[in-house]
């Protein structure tokens, strides 16, 4: 089976998309940029869907664009789905040209994620 990471500072996020695709992948989980990582330098990864802000409380935090930065060095070939609640138009395209795959608002609708998944992995 497919793995696919899910990086989300807020656990209830985590667990609501390992719902949504836990039928097509194992789903491995991250709630910080330093738990992702460790997690992807022990395993080999098809999907991940990673949030801006790995921590709530600090409005500059971006920790999920470096984590971006940081796999796509390092394994070029994975897809990722960036994803945010903050509007900040400037975060999408960040994400896109740091080589995100998509990027999606939360709350995020589950028939979009699934067709936004089914197209990437083809």
């Amino acid at each position: 089976m497919k793995k696919a990471l899910v990086v989300d500072d807020i656990p209830e996020y985590v667990d609501t998309i390992e719902a949504y695709i836990e039928d097509s992948f194992d789903v491995l989980k991250a709630g910080s940029l330093d738990e992702a990582k460790k997690i992807l330098t022990d395993n080999r990864i098809d999907l991940a869907i990673i949030d801006i802000r790995l921590d709530e409380d600090d409005p500059e935090n971006r920790e999920g664009l470096e984590l971006l930065t940081w796999l796509k060095e390092r394994v070029p070939d994975v897809k990722v789905i960036v994803m945010s609640a903050y509007r900040e138009f400037d975060f999408a395209v960040e994400a896109l040209n740091a080589g995100a795959d998509y990027f999606m608002r939360k709350p995020l609708d589950p028939d979009e994620l699934s067709s936004t998944i089914q197209k990437l992995m083809e």
